[in-house]
């Protein structure tokens, strides 16, 4: 009797447990394996990253506070352009343009600007009892971002885009105090003021007209890398991945347990087959106790149909049936029993493959190359041409 194939496979722990014992090897090839996929692919994981933003920050010097020890408010020192205006300048296609063919790069620089902070302060003075003036406080910071490749290339560009602002500031304020001074002077020919005052502001400006600089000084510099990799493998990163290859190779030996079809062990016999039908395994070593118990088994079925041949039918090629045939009729030669040995069933013409009269068929198949499914095609075949399948011999 034998087991149907069933549609949906099932698991078997005890053949998983032969698996292991088969293809142990393969776990710790996969770990191998894993382990030697990190190990390979740590100079990626540890290159420069794909991108880094480097910002900076910078504090503008407000060149016209110096003028109130003279007297004058440095809010009517108005530059030209604003510095508001400046950026609209420096952001332009056309000056972006001209600095990319400077420094021979297309990186993009933004810029921002953080505005003054005004406070309310109180004043007493002789003509009123109360004043309140709103005061501007504290000096604009500029913040240059650039991403690129590489934190050279944003250096190289911020660098550029600092220059440029410095022109910018030092060339606009330059020109408020142009006009501050000017607008003195026009006072003082007019005679509309204290003649001495308004010439100590106008040599006070003109001489803060020459030390402008419109410099920008560096407070804080950040940076931070960006893209797919990692600064380093860990060694838990090798760990985990020794973990993934035994699990990877786990999975490999239960797939192959589930589907593969060849005819490793005893047990896989029986599950194909059935108990009943298997005779037992036949050793290479002629001593072996199971070889004489196999060929007890063949005659006792013999036997049992009052046979006098027992016919020997390999069920594929990779099966020596002639040191099989040797062996049995060498335990059996005390008996009545005739041992033939025949071709692979693959082989057989028609009339080989009825039963002659008073014989059983006796399959032999190979472990680690015999097929379940050959085995079946070829139990199949003899039963169908009306032998008597004395039952299956597994040869190691």
């Amino acid at each position: 009797m034998r087991n149907e194939q069933s549609g949906v496979p099932e698991i078997d722990l005890l053949a998983i447990r032969d698996a292991l014992k088969l293809r142990w090897w393969i776990v710790p090839v996969m770990m191998l394996v894993s382990v030697g996929f990190l190990f390979a692919n740590e100079s990626d994981l540890a290159t420069e990253p794909g991108s880094v933003t480097v910002t900076k920050t910078y504090e503008a010097l407000d060149e016209s506070s110096v003028l109130r020890l003279v007297g004058i408010d440095p809010q009517s020192i108005v530059p030209y352009p604003s510095f508001d205006n400046q950026l609209r300048v420096l952001q332009s296609p056309e000056t972006r343009a001209e600095i990319s063919v400077a420094i021979n790069s297309d990186a993009e620089v933004s810029i921002t600007r953080t505005d003054q902070r005004f406070l309310v302060v109180e004043s007493q003075e002789r003509s009123v009892e109360n004043q309140f003036l709103l005061r501007r406080e504290g000096t604009p910071l500029y913040e240059f971002r650039c991403t690129a490749p590489t934190a050279e290339v944003c250096t190289i560009a911020i660098d550029a885009y600092v220059t440029t602002l410095t022109d910018l500031r030092r060339s606009s304020i330059e020109k408020g105090f142009e006009r501050a001074a000017r607008i003195v002077r026009n006072i003082s020919e007019r005679n509309l003021g204290n003649a001495n005052q308004l010439a100590d502001k106008t040599e006070a400006i003109n001489y803060a007209t020459t030390l402008v600089t419109g410099e920008l000084a560096l407070i804080t510099t950040w940076s931070q890398a960006s893209g797919p990799t990692i600064s380093t493998v860990k060694t838990s990163t090798y760990l985990f991945g020794i973990g993934v290859g035994a699990l990877i190779g786990l999975l490999i030996i239960l797939q192959l347990t589930i589907t593969d079809r060849k005819i490793h062990t005893e047990r896989k016999l029986v599950k194909t087959v059935g108990a009943n039908m298997v005779l037992g395994v036949i050793c290479s070593d002629p001593k072996d106790p199971r070889n004489q118990q196999v060929a007890a088994a063949i005659a006792f079925r013999s036997f049992e149909q009052n046979a006098s041949t027992v016919r020997l039918i390999p069920i594929d090629d990779g099966v020596d049936a002639s040191a099989v045939a040797a062996m049995l009729a060498s335990a059996l030669s005390g008996t009545a029993l005739r041992i033939d040995q025949m071709a692979s069933i693959d082989y057989l013409g028609a009339a080989e493959l009825l039963s002659p009269p008073n014989s059983v068929v006796v399959l032999i198949a190979r472990a680690r190359t015999s097929n379940t499914i050959i085995l079946a095609q070829a139990l199949t075949a003899t039963e169908r041409a009306g032998n008597f399948v004395a039952g299956v011999i597994l040869g190691m």
